[in-house]
């Protein structure tokens, strides 16, 4: 008798958690995607917006230059943090567009800094995609690109024409 009395409380209760679990997951996307912007654009005048978007920061040294390495050797990053500025919590968006020129498409990707946050202290690392800087693993933190503040990050353009620019606000 006592057994027929639970069943309904523990079947209450695993619907409840169920509908709560649906409900986090359905506020979750819904703040994720109201925070990051994603814009895939096919167009022939890509690459002047491109250029546009590049102009802005002529004259700025990237935090993180890709370079080919010493005589056909391997690929590395060189990361400039000397123009890091030493205080933090200025940051709110990263910025990345990149251009393909073979799939005439700009891509734009806005983030929101707190997601790069939720990382914590781990190095990120990137994979470009290309054969060639593969391998290249950054060793900067978020902390570090904070400390470095708004501006240029980096402005790559692959051997075959692709280019990548990422700013912070």
């Amino acid at each position: 008798m006592a057994r027929n009395k639970w069943i309904p409380i523990v079947v209450g209760i695993v619907i409840f958690v169920v509908v709560v679990g649906i409900g986090l997951i359905g506020a979750a996307i819904y703040v994720f995607t109201r925070q990051v912007g994603f814009q895939t654009v096919e167009t022939a005048s890509g690459q002047q917006q491109f250029e546009k978007l590049r102009a802005r920061f002529e004259g700025q040294v990237p935090f993180i230059e890709l370079t080919a390495g010493d005589e056909g050797g391997e690929p590395r990053a060189v990361i400039h943090r000397e123009l890091a500025k030493g205080e933090t919590g200025t940051v709110s968006k990263v910025h990345i567009r990149v251009w393909s020129p073979d799939e005439r498409k700009l891509v734009s990707l806005d983030l929101p800094f707190w997601m790069i946050r939720f990382m914590g202290s781990k190095p990120i690392h990137i994979d470009t995609g290309d054969s060639a800087f593969s391998r290249v693993s950054l060793k900067v933190t978020p902390e570090e690109l904070e400390r470095r503040g708004p501006g240029l990050v980096m402005d790559h353009t692959a051997p075959h024409g692709e280019s990548v620019l990422v700013w912070l606000e």
